[in-house]
């Protein structure tokens, strides 16, 4: 008997399971590779969606700026099918983000987006000198019955004194047709999430700067080249931008939901800004409340993007300054928590009484977390008196950065009385929607505080009709059911109707006490007076005579 050894071979059919089957679609393909360059610390990625002459074939480019591969790594890992290196390094080596992929086949998913790729990365070798590595991928010359080791891939190998590290694919021979208007918004969607890594830092790791996509996709977007981050940013419901003129005086945009574009000038100056602007986005967690439903899902609104990356940031020069955005350095929640019903500004107050149906009183009740606020409030390199702390956490207290809070804030008050406005005027329209479709139900008018009364008795005359075809017993026993249900929504409503009016009249109750305290106390404080005058005048007089007075 001879004794041998059996090495296991693989067929190229295997590649087909993993690139075409295991991922099913061309845009999850697409994700795949765009989060490979996220992992490789990329902070900036190219993506280009070009469809070809020909109507049917697409064209597919990603590069990125990431820490790119040497000719080893590519033959160790990107050669290399099934690697653990993702689940061995589940972190990014220069600034520890956390991995999105670990099953090795993001690779594979270029076979899925078209039948060739090209590689094209660089990046430093074990002696620390730039390497330069193209590779070509026939995938059509990976046909099932043959064994993958014995495709050749052509490529070349480059060594570089100087060079720009990162990696290119350039895929071709895509199909068209699997390309949607509706695929291309999940792909958007999707890649929002990474986008919406700002900038952060994390312990043992050189500082993130944030991850960011710029996208050319003519075949949906009219030829524009566009930023997913401003896209993420303008998605919400509503866009708020501000900067300091040259007089010193705060000017600020509002484009929103219900609004439009409003713009509105300080009277009060900011003397100590200068070179200063921001862009928040004001993102509220309502699927009602969203522009731009392609670039933004609820799930990764409430899941991620608002917990992990909601916050108003602070760039100065170009750098991010922390904590700014991670905590609640404008005070938002804070007067969340305390209630504050009220702007201190006396201008923001006067404006707030002149939009129809807001209580400027209690306008800024609307305002929403710090984390619905995302942006970066931008200081430039003209700016003066911002210094930091010796640990590099923050400015040190200065009349600049007071400014600077109450310059932000200005605008998000600003802002939130126009929500305020934007929710009453909604509500006032919805409830308007629902009496006239009441009305043409019941044929009559119905006053606005009868809704809810009008609305159970017309239920109760159906619940009549449906029980009359139930059962003796069981109809007795639906009526009932539905008459305590009712009559619990009725009684509700009287109450919370009866609760507002007291309410109301405590308000106002409160208002004149206040008043006539004041005026009281003045009173008394008139009256102490004149007693002491008294005491002085009697001391001068007869004993007789100051009896009498």
């Amino acid at each position: 008997m001879m004794e041998n050894t059996l090495t296991f071979t693989v067929d190229s059919a295997l590649l087909r399971e993993l690139g075409e089957k295991l991922v099913e679609t061309a845009y999850i393909a697409l994700v795949e590779l765009v989060k490979n360059s996220y992992d490789a610390d990329a902070s900036r990625v190219e993506l280009r969606l070009i469809e070809k002459q020909n109507g049917e074939l697409v064209e597919i480019a990603i590069r990125d700026d990431g820490h790119g591969m040497s000719f080893e790594d590519v033959e160790s890992y990107w050669m290399r099918i099934g690697t653990t290196n993702k689940v061995d390094n589940d972190r990014s080596p220069r600034y520890g983000r956390p991995r999105t992929g670990s099953k090795g086949i993001g690779r594979f998913s270029c076979r899925r987006l078209g039948i060739s790729l090209k590689l094209i990365t660089t990046g430093k070798n074990k002696k620390g000198r730039f390497e330069k590595t193209e590779v070509e991928f026939p995938w059509t010359d990976f046909e099932a019955g043959t064994d993958v080791t014995t495709i050749r891939c052509p490529g070349t190998q480059q060594v570089l004194d100087q060079a720009e590290c990162g990696t290119e694919l350039i895929i071709t021979g895509g199909m068209k047709g699997e390309w949607t208007k509706t695929a291309f918004n999940y792909l958007k969607r999707q890649l929002a999430v990474l986008v919406a890594n700002r900038g952060t830092k994390r312990s043992g790791y050189k500082e993130d700067p944030g991850f960011n996509i710029q996208i050319y996709a003519p075949m949906f977007e009219s030829g524009r080249v566009y930023d997913l981050r401003d896209r993420l940013i303008d998605a919400g419901w509503g866009t708020l931008t501000g900067r300091v003129d040259s007089d010193g005086h705060g000017v600020y945009d509002l484009t929103a939901i219900g609004i439009g574009t409003k713009t509105i000038k300080s009277a009060i100056s900011f003397p100590r800004l200068k070179d200063v602007n921001f862009r928040l986005g004001i993102i509220v967690d309502r699927k009602d409340q969203l522009r731009d439903k392609s670039v933004l899902t609820m799930g990764t609104l409430r899941d991620i993007i608002l917990p992990d990356w909601g916050g108003v940031q602070i760039r100065y020069r170009g750098f991010r300054v922390y904590p700014y955005g991670d905590d609640d350095w404008l005070d938002i929640d804070h007067d969340r928590a305390l209630r504050r019903q009220k702007s201190e500004s006396k201008e923001l107050s006067v404006f707030a009484s002149r939009l129809r149906g807001v209580d400027e009183k209690r306008a800024l009740l609307s305002l929403v977390s710090h984390r619905n606020h995302v942006g970066t409030v931008e200081i430039g390199e003209r700016s003066v008196g911002f210094e930091m702390k010796a640990n590099r956490e923050g400015f040190l207290d200065s009349s600049p950065t007071k400014e600077l809070s109450e310059f932000v804030r200005f605008g998000i008050d600003w802002a939130t009385i126009y929500r305020d406005y934007f929710l009453r005027r909604q509500a006032r329209q919805n409830l308007k929607a629902a009496s006239e479709a009441l009305e043409g139900v019941v044929h009559a008018k119905i006053p606005p505080e009868k809704v809810v009364e009008v609305a159970a008795k017309y239920i109760e005359e159906e619940v009549k009709n449906v029980a009359s075809l139930l059962p003796s017993k069981d109809a007795i026993e639906f009526r009932s059911k539905f008459r305590k249900a009712t009559h619990a929504i009725v009684t509700q409503a009287i109450a919370n109707r009866e609760e507002l009016k007291h309410l109301r009249l405590i308000a106002s109750t409160s208002s004149l006490l206040l008043v006539f305290s004041h005026e009281v106390k003045a009173l008394l404080g008139y009256l102490d007076t004149e007693k002491v005058l008294l005491g002085t005048l009697s001391r001068g007089l007869s004993k007789t005579k100051a009896r009498q007075l």
